[in-house]
């Protein structure tokens, strides 16, 4: 008796494991990318030594030596001393604490507001896309600039709530994107699959929409720290928020005042300003590659 042999046909992959493939594989392709890579590093290096600043700076930011006013680096001062008397170096590193501070609180305060209100209008449409669109299209008419000199006006030279304001003006930003978003995946297979077996539309946001809408939140919040960067250092150089708390902003108008008797001055913040934003740019075009890039299928 003879039995033929009929080769095993192998078993599909699991389908927990499939989904989960193309979720890690966006840290691989992001870290393949050396720019991206290296602009992380900078970041991380950054954020560090703004927070343990008080461990790493060698004087107080507020400390007075008037010998080394506009004094070159050298004699125990890495970049010498500002207008006024103050190590740059410790300086440097305490206001980053509070430029990155305030940048925070700008996405934080564009992310609560703009995101929920763009899943809501891109879900329901009609009366919340009506509400959040009209305004959001007022915020967007609004001259930004002149609405911080008028906060700031009336609340007074404080940086977090002028920021927190800027992150208002952001709003409209994210909700645009968060609901052009959502409105082109409510109508999917899977989202009304889900509804059909029973879940409930927050359970729906949160489980099936949401995860559409990550990747480009995500980095529209990478580019969008950056510009917060950048308008709290113009609206510190201006002086319109407190010139007493040290910040990059600040340093970088003490510098433009003595330009002429110490020019090296404003080098350290200038160049500190210009990579972190970079820094902050090649990190949002890096995730934007690693999410759009489409995983590679083994066989």
């Amino acid at each position: 008796m003879t039995t033929d042999l009929v080769p095993a046909t192998p078993a599909p992959a699991p389908a927990a494991a499939s989904a989960g493939a193309p979720r890690s594989g966006v840290a691989r392709r992001f870290l393949r990318d050396p720019l991206a890579t290296g602009a992380l590093v900078v970041l991380l290096l950054v954020v560090l030594v703004s927070v343990f600043a008080p461990l790493l700076a060698p004087y107080s930011p507020d400390h007075v030596i008037p010998d080394i006013a506009r004094a070159a680096p050298g004699g125990g001062h890495l970049m010498g001393g500002d207008g006024g008397g103050r190590d740059v170096f410790s300086r440097l590193l305490y206001g980053g604490r509070l430029t990155l501070l305030g940048a925070l609180v700008t996405i934080l305060v564009a992310l609560v507001v703009g995101v929920p209100a763009g899943l809501l209008a891109g879900y329901y449409g009609r009366a919340y896309d009506a509400v959040f669109g009209w305004a959001t299209n007022t915020l967007m008419a609004i001259p930004g600039m002149v609405l911080l000199l008028s906060a700031t006006a009336a609340i007074g030279p404080r940086t977090l709530p002028v920021m927190a304001l800027f992150g208002v003006l952001l709003v409209p930003g994210f909700f645009r994107l968060v609901r052009t978003a959502v409105m082109s995946v409510r109508g999917e297979l899977y989202v009304d699959a889900a509804r059909i077996s029973g879940l409930s539309d927050p359970r729906i946001i949160g489980r099936h929409v949401l995860r559409a809408v990550r990747g480009p939140v995500v980095i529209q919040a990478a580019l969008s720290f950056g510009i917060a960067v950048l308008m709290q250092t113009g609206l510190q150089f201006l002086g319109v928020v407190d010139p007493t708390e040290p910040s990059w902003g600040q340093m970088l108008a003490d510098a433009f005042s003595n330009i002429y008797a110490a020019p090296t001055l404003v080098i350290w913040p200038g160049v500190t300003i210009g990579v972190t934003v970079a820094a902050l740019a090649l990190c949002g075009n890096g995730l934007r590659d690693a999410l759009t890039e489409q995983p590679r299928r083994r066989r």
